[in-house]
């Protein structure tokens, strides 16, 4: 066959490729009879050269008339093919394909138990070939096609031509474009398989199906190998069986290989962990967690809260376990008292006949400090707030305070040790402070730079600003000047009582004031946001802070606020009262570059010191300073400070990293964008390079996406000012950081809970799937059978048509010639001529 490819000038195949051969004919010549009349006319002219020699070479002998006869008709046939033009077309064939397509959706990182022999017995061998990973259902699927140096998939290679897909929510192929071998030995395909895992976001089977469908819609597969559990998360419409019907229409038979066992799944998981990462010394710290279990139903776990390296435990709950999927929430605290970087660890203690006991423990970084905060509190007039807060910041050995109060006597800066004669007036004076409270203050008494000083501690410096609202200015004459971007609530003076506003009725206890809201005693609500604040704690639990709220003195006055702007937060809204948008704000706070802003609709929280003092009222304002003040505790490294947007990041949403230049001396050289690297899980790493960002030229930030979940470490690879990072010896500044000498923050990314509530294997799901579309469901314990039950399939072109002329060939020639001269010869010799 070789050397009939040489000879006639046909490319040579590779391994597994063949050859289609077609005889054709020139139109209209191939369409001058039909087949059956072809057949008849040859009959008639072989009767009739064999009747002819029949009646004219009637004394020789049969073999020599036979010999006679096959030369004329050969000759007729090779003067047919010339005549006809016959050419030969050759075409180049694969092998048959087939579809393989590997769940890689979070449920498939679930562990079974086994208590039948055989799935035991084969499970436990595919453990032993994940080597060390845990016996999920992916990883046996994984060993079940990687095992033994890829035994399984060389068996269907050997027939097959192989399109292998991950899919979760919709498939993707892995990358085959290399067929040999890598450098190493190992085979590409083995090596793209095992780096696989259980990250999916969404379970879509259906979905993935008709997209491969469409994928090899020219050379449909001779069957769709499907190694999954059989769940779908996201609807009726995306189960296996829905895309049944249309493989079967297509000539595909799906042949699910399932993972999984018919017991059910117990596990107790922890997840939604929030905690603040930098806090005071002697603060509490609260760590808030949702524990969800599966088979445990009413039953109760016990939670502990340890640091890392240390034996003993801080903190100790027990929760009672929902039903299957359902949240309980939990929480634990600790006081740190001494200063350091420390891990947590929340973990849960495993239950009886628990799977998986991978996700029963959460860890969490802190920072702890003991700083002393440098505190501004401006205000025009001595307000009840004002009286009431000032003495309680002065008594805070960890406060500095220093207050400006706008309509004092020119004396009172030497009375009052904390007062300054005015309002700082350069940046550097006002830049030195870590929180300013600025109260009912008219702006115009205030020299020209100092509001866009404001303005640029909170965007650049990353100070904290606080602004309590009043009768006459604050927010309402704010609207049109630099504070007003600062405001996380809409307002202008067409809305309040601007300047000339009257001060409430009744001095401090009146009701009604323009601007303000005309209202009845209340007691400011939390919202979900405010209730997962620890700024907000004012008792131990969430439950008992949410019904302590619901209890302190009511307050009387309340600004009358627009809408939040978007990106703030209310942290608490008034119970009863609205305005067009929604429950009247109360406390609400944004960011705002690199700082943070909090605004007081009320300036009464100083009625929470009716008969219990500082209770709750000093324990309101001293966390909500150190919280406003955390970019001190924060400090940074090389002067520049790396930070997220948010601890835990649900699975398909993106992550902003935002670095912020502390010291101006290391603003990144003209032209030079930093760039941060972010390390995930099985070492994954990707690079994010940083823009500046228009509020301020020391803040640059950006985004990544697509991230599966898991524990993140983000570091600054490429420092501000072009010098190389202090790193373990590389000098590209890949490697993670070591020590205190670079930028880095932690973050986790974690699946969404629809994707882990169900968790049952779907055998009947599996097995109905393949009846409807003709094919053959296998547990995973008899996947081997697929190897010699796998349908044959149909070859493939791979090339184009290839025409060979045959009737034109020099050596039919010559043949005719020769066929013709020899017929001649014989008859001449027989005396037939």
């Amino acid at each position: 066959m070789r050397f009939i490819e040489w000879y006639l000038g046909i490319p040579t195949t590779e391994p597994g490729q063949g050859l289609d051969w077609e005889f054709r004919a020139a139109s209209p010549f191939d369409a001058a009879l039909p087949l059956w009349a072809g057949v008849l006319l040859g009959a008639v002219v072989v009767v009739a050269v064999v009747a002819i020699y029949f009646r004219d070479a009637r004394r020789l002998s049969w073999p020599r008339r036979a010999g006679l006869i096959l030369l004329r008709l050969t000759s007729l046939a090779l003067l047919l093919l010339m005549l006809g033009q016959f050419s030969l077309a050759v075409t180049q064939t694969g092998l048959p394909s087939l579809a393989i397509l590997i769940d890689t959706s979070a449920s498939m990182g679930f562990e079974d138990r086994f208590t039948e022999r055989e799935p035991a017995q084969v499970a436990d061998r595919l453990a032993r070939q994940a080597s060390t990973e845990p016996a999920s259902r992916l990883n046996l699927a994984k060993a079940l096609l990687t095992g033994e140096e890829g035994r399984f998939l060389a068996e269907l290679r050997r027939t097959h031509r192989l399109h292998v897909y991950q899919f979760s929510g919709t498939a993707a192929p892995l990358d085959l474009t290399r067929d040999r071998e890598t450098d190493d030995g190992a085979d590409p395909l083995v090596a793209a398989i095992r780096t696989l895992g259980a990250d999916g976001e969404a379970t879509r089977p259906a979905v993935a199906v008709r997209q491969v469908l469409d994928d090899l819609r020219g050379s449909p597969p001779s069957a769709m190998l499907v190694l999954t559990d059989g769940i779908a998360t996201t609807g009726d419409e995306d189960r296996l069986v829905r895309a049944a019907d249309e493989a079967r229409a297509r000539s595909v038979p799906l042949v699910p290989i399932g993972f999984g066992s018919d017991e059910p799944v117990k596990d107790v998981q922890l997840t939604g962990l929030l905690a603040e990462d930098v806090v005071f010394a002697d603060d509490p710290l609260t760590f808030a967690l949702q524990v969800k279990a599966f088979g445990y139903a009413g039953r109760r776990a016990k939670l502990t809260l340890r640091r890392e390296g240390r034996r003993s435990v801080i903190d100790t709950t027990e929760v009672e376990l929902e039903a299957d999927g359902s949240p309980a929430v939990a929480e634990l605290t600790d006081v740190p008292s001494e200063e350091g970087d420390f891990k947590y660890v929340v973990e849960a203690t495993a239950l009886p006949g628990e799977t998986d006991h991978e996700n029963n423990a959460l860890e969490h970084r802190v920072r702890v400090r003991r700083e002393q905060l440098k505190v501004l509190l401006a205000e025009r007039v001595p307000r009840w707030e004002f009286r009431h807060l000032k003495p309680l910041l002065e008594r805070d050995p960890a406060v500095q305070l220093h207050t400006v109060l706008q309509a004092a006597d020119l004396s009172f800066p030497d009375e009052d040790r904390t007062a300054l004669r005015r309002f700082p007036v350069t940046r550097e004076s006002l830049f030195s402070y870590d929180v300013v409270i600025i109260g009912d203050i008219d702006l115009d008494y205030l020299s020209a730079g100092a509001v866009e000083h404001l303005r640029e501690f909170v965007a650049e410096r990353g100070g904290g600003l606080i602004l309590i609202a009043g009768p006459r200015f604050n927010p309402t004459a704010y609207a049109e000047t630099p504070l007003g971007e600062l405001l996380p609530v809409e307002s202008s003076p067409s809305n309040g009582a601007g300047r000339n506003g009257a001060e409430r009725r009744g001095g401090e206890l009146g009701s009604t004031v323009p601007g303000g809201a005309t209202t009845s005693g209340f007691r400011p609500r939390l919202t979900v946001e405010g209730r997962t604040r620890a700024a907000l704690r004012l008792s131990g639990s969430a439950e008992e802070n949410t019904r302590l709220w619901e209890t302190l003195p009511p307050l009387y006055w309340l600004h009358k606020a627009g809408r939040r702007k978007p990106g703030a937060q209310v942290l608490a809204e008034h119970p009863t009262r609205r305005n067009g948008f929604g429950p009247l704000p109360v406390i609400v706070t944004q960011r705002f570059g690199a700082g943070q802003v909090l605004f007081h609709a009320t300036d009464e929280l100083w009625r929470w010191r009716e008969r219990v003092e500082d209770r709750y009222y000093g324990r309101y304002w001293l966390q909500m300073v150190r919280y406003l003040s955390r970019s001190k505790l924060r400090g940074g490294a090389g002067g520049m400070e790396l930070v997220t947007d948010r601890s835990v990041v649900p699975q398909g949403e993106s992550v902003e990293l935002r670095l912020r230049v502390l010291d101006p001396a290391s603003r990144p050289a003209e032209g030079v964008l930093p760039e941060v690297v972010v390390e995930g899980p099985r070492g994954r790493r990707e690079t994010v390079t940083l823009s500046p960002q228009p509020e301020s030229p020391l803040i640059f930030s950006g985004r990544i996406s697509s991230l599966p979940a898991g524990r993140y470490h983000a570091w600054l690879a490429t420092p501000a000012r072009g010098e190389a990072p202090a790193t373990d010896g590389a000098s590209d500044g890949s490697s993670a950081p070591v020590g205190e000498g670079v930028p880095s923050v932690d973050f986790r990314v974690e699946v969404p809970a629809g994707e882990l509530r169900v968790r049952a294997f779907q055998a009947a799901e599996l097995v109905s799937a393949a009846r409807k579309s003709h094919g053959t469901y296998y547990p995973f314990w008899e996947a081997e059978r697929f190897l010699s039950e796998v349908p044959p399939g149909q070859t493939v072109a791979v090339s184009s048509e290839i025409s060979v002329p045959l009737w034109n060939r020099w050596e039919l020639l010559m043949l005719l010639a020769a066929l013709l001269a020899a017929e001649w010869i014989s008859r001449k010799r027989a005396g037939l001529v």
